[in-house]
């Protein structure tokens, strides 16, 4: 025989919840018992709360918070419905987004990790023609790890993406490759982040780096010991009829986020080119 009031147990197991979840939402005025026993102190709820319970469920799915659905369930109507579901239709819709996002970032950090794990050290220089990229930045420049991890904290917040940083070929160091050279010593870089979504961030904030051919060569080790990487790219240059044509790019492909062993470090050392004959390879 059916039961038209329930203990807080009995309903608890129905709707697949905890007692304590029914004692929360009665202490923050939720939803509160039916009728509470005198003499007991025991709580029953009526049969008909249970879809007041789904819609309680149903509600938290969707991101509103029990302040929320608490002023929800206050005087509804189907206006008030109507302006609450757009409302966080539009933020779902952008949690999609930036979850997309994220998909996509790790997909591409994944890929990179495989080819490097593949590939090993293959410190040789060589000349591959890159497009046009985007990257983020706030044109501040930095000289040592302190000042790089106070840079790298203000990209982040420009990103608005926890994991974008993790694992992959995404942060880099924009410097002037033949100062280094010449100077024998660290020039100062400016931290950038590579981003496919140039129109979300404002113009003042972006870097537009050209397509062309670069120089690349993998530099393992610390972040500023590149000097003799570079000299390396110089001579290759120089042995084969180009010259260095802009400033260089640092890109960060395996750090402290994938292995603390140093010689696993790894940077992407790109330096755009010109031929000196206009022969392109």
């Amino acid at each position: 025989m059916y039961k038209e009031f329930l203990s807080i147990s009995e309903m608890a197991k129905l709707r697949h919840m905890t007692a304590e979840t029914l004692r929360h939402y009665d202490r923050i005025g939720l939803i509160k018992p039916h009728r509470i026993d005198a003499t007991t102190g025991y709580r029953y709820y009526s049969i008909h709360q249970y879809e007041v319970l789904g819609t309680i469920r149903e509600l938290k799915e969707i991101g509103l918070s029990l302040e929320e659905i608490r002023t929800f369930l206050e005087e509804r109507n189907l206006g008030k419905s109507l302006s609450i579901m757009e409302s966080h239709q539009t933020k779902l819709q952008r949690k999609i987004k930036q979850l997309v996002r994220i998909e996509s970032s790790l997909q591409q950090k994944t890929t990179y990790l495989k080819r490097i794990a593949e590939e090993g050290k293959t410190p040789q220089p060589n000349i591959r023609y890159i497009e046009e990229r985007y990257f983020l930045t706030t044109h501040d420049e930095v000289a040592d790890d302190v000042e790089l991890s106070y840079a790298t904290i203000e990209i982040e917040k420009l990103l608005e993406l926890h994991v974008s940083l993790v694992a992959g070929s995404f942060l880099g160091l924009l410097f002037d490759a033949d100062s280094q050279i010449q100077a024998d010593a660290v020039s100062t870089s400016i931290l950038m982040a590579q981003t496919a979504f140039p129109n979300d961030y404002p113009e003042m904030n972006l870097i537009c780096i050209p397509a062309g051919y670069y120089v690349c060569l993998r530099h393992f080790g610390q972040v500023w010991d590149r000097t003799k990487s570079l000299k390396q790219a110089k001579d290759y240059l120089e042995k084969n009829g180009m010259r260095i044509d802009g400033k260089a790019i640092q890109m960060v492909e395996v750090d402290v986020s994938v292995t603390d062993r140093l010689d696993e470090s790894l940077f992407e050392i790109q330096i755009p080119i010109s031929f000196k004959n206009e022969i392109r390879i």
